[in-house]
């Protein structure tokens, strides 16, 4: 098969974070099938200083093409973004019409996000009769979550509702969104795809710590409630301090000095950004992952601590609950502060009742590289009758 992605989010040097779990997918497939990949970025703060560039990546089986375009500003936001979006729009169909040129029509595309990359999507099928797929992996399907689909401008909206409806299938890394997607729009073919893990990188290693290790992992933005876990931390400390606690990731100064005003100096560490591989290795050192998100679809920290082993307890929030369960985790209501408290002590009291080879197993099968493509190339397949 002849497989172009077309993607709204994907790594690239001016954001390494953009999407990564897009570009985990890409290569999952590429084990099976090649892939290219076409990302025109979007980010318009990356793109103050931008003259029109192109930077190629490839690896076996996956060929990635990011494009960096030109943009001038205008003291108007509205004016800026609807100039944006027609230099979008115009570029993005010389670059594919270049790419049909020079590799011919695609068997399939496939849309990783519909905006703005959606749009693309429809035009090639217009113009080529090109079938695509379209993986959605937003929450903000839910009146609940900030800055959500139906408070998005009509631009938004209407690209998103055009390019999931037009889609020959639609596939999300949770049967949670799935389902939400299924109420708000007419699909046709629905999938749930998970996300995929390195698990060269995620495995089992040595036995558990002496004293027991917790750790987080995430770029600390307010929906990961690193304030919420840092006050169930010190409720934690008042009837056990036999635990140290890591957090991995950007480290905002306000978080240091709630910990400290908590009295959490002693336990609480702060790696900062670390390497991909550098927290596979902090991973497989700790003995539970915490997560207490307000909101999620179903993040990749999750898969990626199955893999390695180690339970996770979580907010009961998104798609969690489709692969944490007493065998492998604790789930807490989000926002509990006195609840997630109570089940980290009880995980330090219980820590022996989980079976890391078995949770790590179970996982592995489940999001590795080989096993994930594979249901895509199996979707698309099915697209393709």
């Amino acid at each position: 098969m002849k497989v172009l992605w077309l993607c709204s989010w994907y790594p690239s040097s001016a954001d390494p974070y953009d999407g990564d779990f897009v570009e985990r997918h890409a290569k999952s497939l590429a084990i099976h099938n090649h892939v290219d990949v076409i990302h025109v970025l979007q980010n318009v703060e990356l793109l103050k200083k931008e003259t029109f560039r192109c930077e190629v990546k490839d690896e076996p089986n996956l060929h990635v093409e990011i494009y960096y375009l030109p943009f001038l500003f205008k003291k108007v936001r509205l004016v800026s973004q609807l100039l944006f979006n027609v230099l979008y729009n115009y570029k993005s169909r010389r670059i594919l019409k270049k790419y049909i040129n020079e590799k011919g029509k695609p068997d399939i595309i496939h849309v990783h996000v519909p905006v703005k990359a959606g749009a693309m999507a429809m035009w090639m099928r217009k113009k080529w009769n090109i079938p695509y797929v379209v993986t959605e992996h937003n929450s903000g399907y839910y009146e609940h979550i900030p800055d959500n689909y139906f408070e998005r401008n009509v631009y938004f909206r209407s690209v998103t509702k055009k390019t999931i409806e037009k889609a020959d299938a639609c596939s999300s890394v949770s049967l949670w969104l799935i389902n939400r997607l299924n109420e708000l729009f007419e699909l046709h073919i629905n999938q749930v795809v998970r996300n995929s893990v390195d698990t060269s990188l995620f495995f089992p290693v040595g036995l558990p710590n002496e004293t027991r290790r917790f750790i987080h992992v995430s770029m600390m933005y307010p929906l990961k409630n690193v304030e919420g876990i840092l006050k169930s931390l010190a409720q934690l400390s008042k009837v056990n301090n036999s635990w140290q606690m890591l957090f991995v990731g950007p480290t905002p100064e306000e978080y240091k000095q709630l910990s400290a005003s908590l009295g959490l100096d002693k336990q609480v560490h702060w790696s900062g950004t670390l390497p991909y591989t550098e927290v596979a290795k902090q991973m497989q050192r700790a003995d539970a992952l915490v997560h207490f998100s307000h909101y999620e679809n179903l993040p990749c920290v999750v898969n990626e601590a199955l893999c390695c082993g180690i339970p996770v307890i979580s907010s009961d929030v998104g798609g969690i609950s489709e692969l944490i369960n007493e065998s492998n985790g604790i789930l807490v209501e989000k926002n509990n502060i006195q609840q997630l408290a109570d089940a980290l002590n009880f995980f330090l009291q219980n820590s022996e009742r989980y079976d890391k080879t078995k949770i790590s197993s179970e996982a592995t099968a489940l999001f590795n590289y080989a096993a994930v493509g594979n249901q895509m190339v199996q979707l698309y397949r099915q697209v393709l009758g």
